[in-house]
């Protein structure tokens, strides 16, 4: 209630009452300002009242008044279209198709994300996937990506405890929300941890909005929620699953000049990553191989460098950097090295005589532009933030990836199902965004892709494919 009102209100009393001065009126109208105050606080007070809301591209909150309880939901849709439009091959273990004959669809991500506050920087999240693929089948299961307990102590960071994702590269720790392109290079698809289960800190902020840091230590499967003893999943291989542990560590830096050479805001990030797998003489993940021009649902993977069987450990490491030129033009690029290294005691006799060090090389870079919306790095997470549009923003953009993955120095024999090596190849990308909204877009991509082989896995193929996405956040 103002004084407009209130004033109304006493005079109002005043005339029924009997004659009062000025000076009562002004002290009758403080005093019941006050108690309006006094009425407010009383209803704020309690940690049991809460509210609930909807913040655009946040989800849905309930959250307590204090702020330290919350529950929140929020999720993501895409759907993706994909047409195979060229296709040259002469690889044996590949599908030959014909020119124009091959059309994909899927749902690529049907995710919630779930999460909450418990108080005292405890913290929460469960996010379920419904849309991921067992070995490219037609049927998609329920998979649990992210499934951490967290605890944030100010000015030191957050603990996470849980299936959760390391330290990463540029691209694997961006999300997939706020990713520019549909996939990820094909490097990243190579060298990658996904999420783990394990122990991870970020500084989260604790370095300022400058720096930051994410390190963690890893046991268990890829994506999986238990960690067994004395079963590796791999026949023949019952005894090693106890000794299948990782680490890694990424940092980053972030600076943003208000007035550069080139005319308007630039805002720099410079960071570099490195992760460690012990394979305990298996590997059988999807980081064994990259889909032909990274399309979700092609079967084909012209980078593939089979199972590893006698393979003992997995690195991979490089630089990335991230430039934004006036908010609107986004330069991104990534560097990366893996390295797989084996032991002569893990291989069977007869199977393999000699193996030397396994290198994979690959990189990509990218530009966009947005015509209208602005980009933000996020300093204290160190990674790009996504696109902030009020209404229809437009990104032409351009990315060219490689990868090498026939350095094998000893070629021998019996080197899983791809001798002599996994394969090369080459992309590049054109493409446009339209977003509807920072909730909506829409994501139309053509890709050409250049593939060669070692040895007598085939003659190089040429890949041509066109995909479409409509993606929703909420």
């Amino acid at each position: 209630m103002n004084k407009y009102y209130a004033g109304i209100a006493v005079m109002a009393m005043g005339a029924f009452f009997g004659k009062a001065s000025a000076q009562d009126y002004g002290a009758q109208i403080d005093a019941l300002q006050n108690e309006v105050l006094k009425m407010k606080q009383e209803m704020s007070k309690g940690s049991g009242d809460s509210k609930a809301y909807f913040k655009k591209g946040k989800g849905l909150s309930i959250k307590s008044s204090d702020g330290k309880y919350e529950f929140k939901i929020g999720g993501r849709m895409m759907y993706d279209l994909t047409q195979l439009i060229d296709y040259e091959s002469g690889n044996s273990n590949m599908t030959q198709h014909e020119t124009g004959n091959g059309f994909g669809a899927e749902f690529r991500r049907l995710r919630f994300d779930i999460k909450g506050k418990i108080g005292n920087g405890w913290a929460w999240v469960i996010q379920p996937d419904f849309a991921e693929g067992t070995n490219n089948s037609k049927v998609r299961n329920v998979v649990i990506k992210d499934a951490f307990i967290s605890k944030s102590i100010k000015g030191v960071g957050k603990l996470s405890f849980g299936n959760v994702k390391s330290g990463q590269g540029l691209y694997e720790n961006t999300s997939s929300n706020n990713l520019i392109f549909m996939e990820r290079p094909l490097h990243n698809e190579m060298m990658n941890f996904a999420q783990r289960m394990g122990i991870v800190y970020d500084t989260s902020g604790a370095l300022g909005k400058q720096f930051h840091a994410k390190m963690g230590i890893f046991s268990g499967l890829e994506s999986g929620l238990v960690q067994p003893i004395g079963d590796s999943g791999v026949a023949g291989n019952a005894d090693n699953e106890s000794e299948h542990y990782g680490a890694s560590i990424a940092a980053h830096y972030h600076y943003k000049s208000e007035t550069p050479l080139v005319g308007g805001p630039l805002s720099t990030l410079i960071g570099y990553h490195f992760g460690y797998l012990n394979m305990s003489g298996s590997e059988t993940y999807d980081t064994n191989s990259a889909r032909a021009n990274g399309v979700h649902t092609f079967v084909d993977k012209p980078i593939d460098i089979g199972n590893l069987t006698s393979a003992e450990s997995h690195t991979f490491h490089g630089p990335q950097l991230s430039m934004i030129f006036n908010d609107a033009l986004l330069f991104q690029a990534e560097y990366q090295i893996g390295k797989y290294t084996f032991d002569p005691e893990e291989v069977s006799a007869g199977v393999l005589s000699t193996r030397d060090d396994y290198n994979i090389y690959g990189g990509s870079a990218s530009l966009s532009y947005a015509i209208t919306g602005k980009y933000k790095h996020s300093g204290k997470k160190g990674v790009v933030g996504g696109l902030k549009c009020k209404r229809h923003c437009f990104v032409p953009k351009y990315q060219y990836e490689w990868i090498d993955a026939n350095d094998f120095d000893d070629v021998g024999t019996g080197v899983g199902s791809r001798d002599g090596g996994g394969g090369a190849g080459q992309v590049h990308t054109v493409g446009f965004n339209h977003y509807f909204n920072s909730n909506v877009r829409a994501m139309l991509e053509y890709a050409y892709g250049e593939y060669d082989y070692d040895n007598a896995r085939g003659t190089p193929s040429d890949i041509s494919t066109i995909q479409a996405r409509l993606h929703l956040k909420w």
